[in-house]
């Protein structure tokens, strides 16, 4: 993202298409700049414009435009197939491909947009522009963005699951425990920028949070959740502090025979 009077750019890079990451490289630029600016023009992506007809009317993304509407900005869509609408962007994407990237090295996604950072704050902005023949930040103060006054707007990622019999919704390989009485509903699943999973309820409770599981197969269960199912008895009745899910399956299970593997053996011949 540049700024059309500074040229104060922004860069960051993303492995993701999804409209969440699209917001949130926009607040994290805005954060950058140190406020939002008027308008902002951009190409005709899905994730801001959903469909151009024929006589120039625009049906933006909702998500988008609430984005918008959140931040008091205008959105504009260049025009299509006329890249030169938006030079300022494409001149910048040039430079970054010249000047940052090539003999680039880096562990991960996080190690890339530190080093972006960094080039930004120590080349890029810090340079006498080409055109304007002037510091980038030095002209940034002269922007007259619009104050970044209101809470980060918010970019969760958003899903719908169905909660199982046992209290537990599958996302992104993993499982998750809801309170029991929500076991069989459809909710609403926000994952965070923060790595935070906010699970739903339809009237738009809150009912369960999680820490995002790494890898995949792992199963993130609270004891509160499943505290309806335990059995009704006065703390003074209970010979344990608390009644483990493990003894309530088991308390009433059958004996089951025990045989020596030599059993096994002979049958297998």
């Amino acid at each position: 993202m540049t700024l059309g009077w500074s040229r104060t750019m922004y860069l960051e890079f993303t492995v993701s298409m999804q409209a969440a990451w699209f917001l949130r490289a926009h607040v994290h630029a805005f954060n950058y700049f140190g406020g939002v600016p008027d308008q902002v023009l951009h190409d005709n992506l899905k994730t801001a414009v959903l469909e151009r007809e024929a006589d120039g009317t625009i049906h933006w993304n909702s998500r988008y435009l609430d984005f918008a509407d959140y931040y008091g900005f205008r959105p504009r869509a260049c025009q299509p197939y006329r890249a030169q609408t938006k030079g300022k962007v494409e001149n910048g994407i040039k430079y970054i491909r010249g000047n940052f990237w090539p003999g680039l090295e880096f562990i991960d996604l996080a190690d890339l947009n530190r080093q972006a950072l960094e080039w930004l704050n120590t080349i890029a902005n810090v340079r006498l522009h080409g055109t304007t023949r002037a510091v980038p930040f030095d002209r940034l103060s002269q922007e007259e963005l619009l104050p970044l006054e209101k809470p980060v707007y918010d970019t969760s990622l958003i899903a719908y699951r169905r909660s199982s019999r046992d209290c537990l919704i599958s996302y992104e390989g993993n499982f998750y425990s809801v309170p029991a009485t929500y076991a069989g509903q459809r909710l609403l699943v926000k994952e965070t920028e923060q790595e935070q999973l906010h699970i739903v309820s339809v009237e738009g409770e809150v009912i369960a949070q999680h820490k995002l599981a790494d890898g995949r197969g792992q199963r993130l269960m609270q004891a509160e959740h499943y505290q309806s199912l335990w059995p009704k008895a006065q703390p003074q009745q209970l010979s344990l502090p608390t009644i483990s899910l493990f003894h309530i399956a088991t308390q009433n299970a059958p004996p089951v025979e025990v045989r020596p593997l030599s059993v096994y053996d002979e049958v297998l011949g």
